[in-house]
């Protein structure tokens, strides 16, 4: 056995049962508490407002301040700090969605403070430029509307307040326009493709502020009654977006309460058809020191772990999150749960969900305070917050063995040694002889280059680039060898690091991707490359190729043509 191999077997014995959770966590104990890591205030206390992440940039639009006045700015988090950037209207109970070359269409709203009325004005926000622009006014002015964004680009609006409702197209070429008026109008309402050519409208509350009462709109159809849309009442009031509770190819997970006795479970929706989730068990109606949780939020997908995300608080500010493992419904299973709670460190955390990241975490932006004159938790629209939260599911894990850390100190040390000698050895080879048939110097070049083909190997057979969160200890693992010697290896021999290699099969991958399916969403084909992010993925494209993705596919297609 190697040195190298023997300090790793080391190592992985010693440090073996370090890092479990920390002692005294109880398996009956349903809720683990999470960590919660405050970020800096927003500028302006907002709440009613919408949270996307643009590329790597954490972004709030519009909504309200205190006092239910409308806000007529947004801003996005980097280096940092809060940035804010003046729009040409007030969007507050507006929509938003994200189009094809990663700007976002933003519109409607209310048209008066205290959440009255209706607007017309839309505009285009460039988070790479950081700059607005008007594109004109809706067909027909809305607040709290919906928008989901098509592959060609067009999006499809319907929802809203205190006034009629209908289906609308934005063509980025002709503007916007009525496809269908419908009766049964909705405020905020689900807008989910149904198939190819179809899509669905429906909501949990009409246009005027009543409980719906279970029709489902569609726009090249006939509406229909859907007897589990009156059997359950949707669980949230917020504008809930196609891509956020997509688990497969036109198929989403909804959450609702049962009317009969306010249990709250999840909603299947695919190619049109509704279905009740089968959970292994009931989600919890209360929490810690037996408080009521309020399960008023969207589901939130992360489709990459097969997982869903439902939020909830209670009467004192505490806040729920139950991660759904839908995996098992796809082949007719139950879906189980994990139950986290999260204290807030000034008292207690304001309304409006939180974000669900890419990497797992949730991160709350500001808020509407809770209605401290009502029993229930209700919400107070005049008073907002300007705070950011950031919520870790997974606590960090502590060492139990303090002295374990001095002898693996002495490993690590030891195996660096070896690794600075083997190094030195490669910069400074042996001089050959005249009549050697292969010099140890030759030797170990073939073998370095042996292990780079092995490394490329193992890359391509099992598509690890598809991995976002792929490290170079993962294909250390796969090779059984040290992680420090790949990286050398790399450097000096390919003259790229892991990082640059990696992302070379995700661009290429991405490459063949848009060649067969032009059409296709460029978040989508960024996530399916392995890539953690759109501007990750721009940002590499264009460094490999000297052209953006679009400006790419635009080039093939020329040459095809």
């Amino acid at each position: 056995m190697s040195f190298l191999r023997i300090i790793s077997s080391c190592l992985l014995l010693l440090t073996a049962g370090w890092f479990s959770p920390a002692a005294g966590a109880a398996d009956d104990i349903p809720f683990q508490k999470m960590v919660v890591e405050r970020l800096p205030d927003l500028n302006t206390p907002r709440g009613a407002h919408l949270t996307l992440l643009l590329g790597d940039e954490l972004t709030v639009i519009g909504g309200h301040t205190d006092g239910f006045k409308p806000v007529e700015t947004l801003e996005y988090f980097w280096d940092k700090a809060w940035h804010e950037v003046s729009m040409a209207y007030p969007h507050d109970g507006g929509f938003a969605a994200r189009l094809p070359d990663g700007t976002v269409i933003i519109g409607g709203g209310s048209a008066e403070p205290f959440g009255i009325g209706q607007s017309w004005p839309v505009e285009i926000y460039d988070p790479v430029g950081h700059q607005i622009r008007t594109i004109g006014v809706l067909d027909r002015k809305r607040a709290y509307a919906s928008a989901l964004t098509l592959p060609d680009g067009q999006v499809v609006i319907a929802g809203n307040w205190y006034a009629e409702d209908a289906f609308e197209l934005y063509d980025p070429q002709k503007g916007f326009s009525c496809l269908k008026d419908f009766p049964s109008g909705y405020a905020s309402p689900c807008i989910l493709p149904a198939g190819e050519n179809d899509f669905l409208v429906f909501g949990r509350e009409t246009n005027y502020g009543q409980p719906a009462d279970g029709v489902v709109e569609r726009l090249y159809g006939d509406a229909f009654r859907e007897p589990l849309l009156e059997e359950w009442w949707l669980s949230s009031f917020f504008r809930v977006s196609g891509q956020d509770c997509c688990i497969g190819d036109h198929s989403y997970l909804l959450s609702a309460f049962r009317n009969s006795d306010g249990a709250v479970g999840l909603l299947k929706v695919t190619e049109g058809v509704f279905s009740e989730v089968a959970m292994a068990t009931p989600l919890p109606l209360t929490g810690i020191g037996e408080e009521s949780i309020n399960w008023d939020n969207p589901l939130q997908v992360d489709r990459p772990r097969r997982l869903a995300w439902l939020q909830g608080i209670d009467r004192t500010g505490r806040r729920y999150f139950a991660r759904i493992n839908y995996d098992a419904i796809l082949d007719g299973g139950k879906a189980t749960f994990d139950l986290f709670y999260a204290e807030c460190p000034e008292g207690r955390f304001f309304m409006d969900p939180a974000l669900l990241l890419p990497d797992g975490r949730l991160v709350l932006t500001g808020g509407k305070a809770q209605d401290e004159r009502v029993s229930h938790v209700g919400e107070d629209n005049f008073t907002t917050s300007a705070s950011v939260w950031l919520f870790h599911p997974e606590p960090p894990k502590k060492a139990r063995i303090p002295w374990n850390w001095l002898l693996a100190g002495f490993l690590l040390a030891a195996g660096a040694a070896f690794l600075i000698n083997e190094f030195w050895k490669s910069r400074h080879p042996v001089t050959p002889v005249a009549d050697q048939a292969e010099t140890p110097s030759e030797t170990d070049a073939k073998l370095r280059t042996d292990l780079l083909d092995q490394i490329s190997a193992i890359i391509e057979e099992k598509e690890l680039w598809k991995q976002k969160d792929l490290r170079i200890q993962d294909v250390a693992s796969e090779l059984a060898t040290n992680r420090n010697y790949i990286s050398i290896l790399l450097n000096n021999i390919s003259g790229a690091g892991f990082t640059t290699l990696v992302n070379g099969y995700r661009i290429r991958h991405a490459q063949q991707i848009l060649r067969e399916h032009p059409d296709m969403l460029l978040d989508d084909v960024a996530e399916q490359a392995g890539f953690a992010s759109r501007s990750t993925f721009f940002r590499n494209f264009k460094a490999q190729t000297g052209m953006t993705p679009m400006q790419w596919l635009q080039e093939q297609q020329c040459e095809k043509s």
